[in-house]
């Protein structure tokens, strides 16, 4: 299924969930005991095969003496069967069975922060619900609840909460209260089991839809494409399912704490993100001046957290985020749409007012809070170190070059791109705009001067941007997708939905031409139209090069070929397959893995794929009999 359809399928979806929610859990419900009937399907279709061979296997060897022959005959037959069906039970085994893996964070005990334990003891009498088992800290701007089943799909669940410190750095009491009754709502609303369970079922599927992919074979292709039929259709019920959770977590952290500290929750989530977002970009802005990240981080956002921000940049943010549309992969709702849906929240539009008194952090931590912020700031200096050290390097280098570049009494065209370039990364603040112009009057049509004069121009406010960034695409389609990304936050700020929308389905159509093109190019298919590699430079460099790897690593190929392969989605793509037709000694060895091994370890000029003439890609065989000038060993 195809994003396009996905996302028609999404919205038909919501609607008929909001005339009829029982109904539409009835239907979820309802595809889900069809996923299990698939599931069933798999694991009785590969067991009953596995018996089948046992059971064969075990008569040959019970009919007496004769019999060994034939099983000496059959055994290889045999074996290729049993394999691939006992690697798809295991694999649907595990699918079911394996575990999540266990969220990271600081776990976190009730003598370390008895008000938060107390704070949550009374939630849970209230809302009737289960216990968390588990609470962590972590260092994100966020809060989540997570149910890890014990086996896997099945089991008792352990719940965790997960807590961003700096988030609770930003917050009320009240409104932290609230942030966490709505992660509690997902765990003891009226939708909890259900919808947590079919969370899970969302995950299994996902995994069980990569290890079709992998399913070779006369029983393994009619079960891939019962697989890649259910799925999408699982995914875009439990999809509108899961949106409909957000509300009914909100309306549950209302009812616990009242809709105005809800709807205030709401805001102060999605502007402390945007303000954390904004003092990490300051931060890190300091790698091209200092060699190490600073060892306070977490003490600098506490202190920040608190501090007053002027009304118009509160402002600013909230409007952005009022503005901000879910993208077709997120499960949550637009903050208008949860804003509107909470009665009495007040006015949507309204920004949320300076804190008053003590964070959530320091009346639910306590004197613990300290030790917290120590820890997750080690951990965070730990994780920075490294490439923070790389970047600051990089950013001295790249201030070297300018130096010389800006020395140079006549430069020439790639000399002049590459300062322009230097100085819009070195110093974004400053207006590079008139150097970029004189640029591109001096050169018509190069790329990268339209591009950067384009996003000079969007930065600026200028809709003079987005014609040259229409120009940058025509002129390179590899540019189509950064250039859509800076006109559709453009349209979006500036202009309106309708044109942001021409630039993200134009983003959307070269993603997914992109994506194709990657698959395409990452297998061999045998269906492939494959020519002589004859045509220019590259293949004569590429033939000389081959021939001289299979002189020195061609033991056990009796033939190799070499061809040029035309994908579908470009056939301009120039790419390659080097095929080996092994001797019989080697078939018999098996040195099929072996010798494709030996001979990729080296380093191949341009895309090429190398395989032998075995299993899968037996039918290259006949194909490459019909063509002239392919085989490059033995060199005649």
């Amino acid at each position: 299924m195809d994003q396009t359809r996905f996302e028609q399928m999404v919205a038909r979806l919501e609607r008929e969930s909001a005339q009829s929610p029982g109904l539409y859990q009835i239907k979820v419900a309802l595809l889900a005991l069809l996923g299990f009937g698939i599931l069933a399907l798999i694991l009785s279709f590969a067991g009953a095969g596995l018996l089948i061979i046992a059971g064969a296997s075990l008569a040959v060897l019970l009919s007496g003496g004769k019999a060994l022959i034939l099983l000496f005959k059959l055994g290889k037959l045999l074996l290729i069967l049993a394999i691939p069906l006992w690697l798809l039970v295991k694999s649907s085994l595990s699918a079911l069975f394996t575990r999540l893996p266990a969220p990271q964070g600081l776990a976190l005990h009730r003598a370390q922060a008895p008000a938060l334990f107390d704070a949550m003891d009374d939630m849970r009498r209230r809302m009737k619900g289960p216990r968390f088992h588990h609470v962590l800290i972590t260092d994100e701007v966020n809060a989540a609840v997570l149910q890890r089943p014990l086996f896997g799909l099945f089991g008792w669940p352990r719940n965790y909460l997960i807590l961003g410190l700096p988030l609770l750095e930003s917050l009320s009491p009240e409104e932290a209260l609230a942030v966490v009754a709505h992660e509690y709502g997902h765990l003891a609303g009226s939708h909890s089991r259900f919808a947590a369970y079919i969370y899970r079922l969302r995950n299994t599927w996902g995994t069980i839809q990569g290890l079709a992919s992998q399913w070779q074979g006369w029983f393994g292709k009619p079960l891939q494409r019962i697989v890649a039929w259910y799925a999408p259709y699982f995914n875009a019920y439990t999809f509108v399912l899961a949106r409909t959770n957000e509300y009914q977590a909100d309306a549950a952290s209302a009812e616990l704490v009242g809709a105005n500290a809800a709807a205030s929750a709401l805001k102060r989530v999605n502007v402390a993100a945007a303000q954390y977002d904004a003092f990490m970009e300051r931060t890190f802005k300091g790698m091209a001046d200092t060699e190490s990240p600073p060892s306070d981080l977490s003490a600098r956002w506490a202190s920040q957290a608190i501090q007053p921000v002027p009304p118009e940049q509160v402002g600013q943010w909230l409007r952005q985020a009022l503005n901000r549309q879910p993208q077709v992969d997120d499960t949550h709702p637009a903050l208008s749409q949860r804003l509107q849906a909470l009665p009495g929240a007040g006015a949507i539009t309204e920004p949320p007012t300076d804190l008053q008194g003590p964070s959530a952090a320091l009346i639910w931590l306590g004197a613990h809070v300290e030790a917290l912020r120590k820890s997750l700031q080690t951990a965070w200096h730990q994780r920075v170190a490294e490439p923070w050290s790389q970047q600051h390097q990089a950013v001295q280098a790249q201030r070297q070059r300018l130096v010389e570049l800006e020395a140079l009494a006549t430069p020439n065209q790639d000399e002049r791109i590459e300062t322009l370039k230097l100085r819009g990364q070195l110093h974004p603040d400053q207006d590079h705009l008139p150097g970029l112009i004189a640029f591109n009057a001096d050169n018509a049509d190069h790329v990268l001067g339209l591009y950067l004069e384009g996003s000079q121009r969007l930065k600026l406010g200028d809709e003079e941007g987005l014609c040259l960034m229409d120009r940058v695409m025509t002129l390179d389609p590899d540019a189509i997708k950064p250039a859509c990304e800076l006109a559709h936050g453009f349209c979006k700020e500036h202009l309106d939905d309708a044109r942001a929308q021409v630039y993200a389905e134009r983003w959307r159509e070269r993603d997914t031409w992109q994506r194709t093109k990657d698959q395409q190019l990452s297998t061999l298919d045998v269906n492939h139209e494959l020519r002589p590699a004859t045509e220019g430079d590259m293949d004569a460099a590429l033939r000389a090069h081959g021939i001289d790897i299979l002189r020195r690593e061609g033991a056990g190929v009796k033939c190799a070929y070499l061809v040029r392969r035309v994908l579908p989605v470009d056939p301009s793509q120039p790419t390659y397959v080097v095929a080996l037709e092994l001797t019989w000694w080697a078939r018999r060895r098996n040195k099929q893995a072996s010798t494709v091994n030996r001979i990729a370890a080296h380093e191949w000029p341009g895309h090429v794929f190398i395989c032998t003439l075995d299993g899968q890609y037996k039918p290259l065989k006949h194909k490459l009999k019909k063509l002239t000038h392919v085989a490059i060993f033995p060199n005649r």
